[in-house]
């Protein structure tokens, strides 16, 4: 797969495009601004009012690589075939579904989640997708002694990769850098977030501002592709923008 590291190779610095989306300018000048910082990679998000092939030579313009798009569920059921065509077009090979319904995490529902998940899997890896998982906070809420994220995990297949985020993982009470141990061989992307469990307000903040050891989640994602940062509650996307890629560039000189 295109992006994907050789053993010995460092994991790659890219950003979730949602964390950019109030930014007064078309995607492909956000793209030239991201060009010119540390980060190798962009995942999307939606394309706005931007056609696939002015925004594929953009990429390629850039130099930046197409890492992933997050797609509702739904949107890939109801709308397949349109949706997989514009990100092909872009040379995208990984479809990352953002988050299930809450109300799908209990005893009753898990496997219905898990069910529907390896169905995507199975059609997008025909053609030619890998298909990640993208958690939230309350997957690891816990029910019959078990956490619902555990139970996802064990109940789909290994083909379903997971992208998980270090800050959701943190405001949901679990130790994130722990995690991405538990499940390395499936996290080829992860979403390096910070946190502070207090509110919904506080649920994404900008690197270095919350509780996240994020040295540690570093450190446990070297065999990922690709280390993704995501704030999508900054009110300064510009400055969430060059302060993510100075603390991903400290983090990843010195860990």
């Amino acid at each position: 797969m295109s992006g994907s590291h050789l053993p010995g190779e460092m994991v790659r610095p890219a950003i979730q495009l949602h964390t950019l989306r109030t930014l007064d300018e078309p995607l492909t000048q956000t793209l030239h601004r991201v060009a010119d910082t540390i980060y190798e990679g962009v995942e999307f998000a939606g394309l706005g009012d931007e056609s696939p092939s002015t925004i594929a030579t953009t990429l390629e313009s850039t130099g930046l690589d197409p890492v992933g798009a997050h797609v509702g569920l739904d949107a890939l059921e109801t709308d397949y075939e349109s949706t997989i065509a514009a990100y092909e077009a872009l040379g995208c090979e990984r479809i990352v579904v953002p988050s299930y319904g809450a109300d799908e995490f209990s005893s009753d529902t898990i496997s219905e989640a898990a069910d529907r998940l390896s169905v995507l899997t199975d059609r997008l890896a025909d053609d030619g997708f890998e298909t990640l998982y993208h958690n939230h906070a309350y997957e690891f809420s816990r029910y019959d002694d078990t956490i619902a994220y555990d139970a996802l995990v064990t109940q789909t297949d290994d083909r379903l990769g997971l992208e998980f985020d270090t800050g959701l993982a943190r405001y949901g009470g679990v130790d994130p850098s722990t995690y991405l141990e538990r499940y390395a061989d499936r996290c080829s992307l992860v979403h390096l977030t910070d946190t502070i469990p207090e509110s919904d307000a506080t649920l994404h903040v900008d690197l270095g501002e919350g509780v996240v050891a994020l040295d540690a989640c570093v450190d446990a994602a070297a065999d990922a592709d690709w280390l993704i940062h995501e704030n999508g509650l900054t009110s300064n996307p510009s400055a969430t923008l060059e302060s993510s890629a100075t603390c991903i560039e400290t983090l990843l000189n010195t860990v």
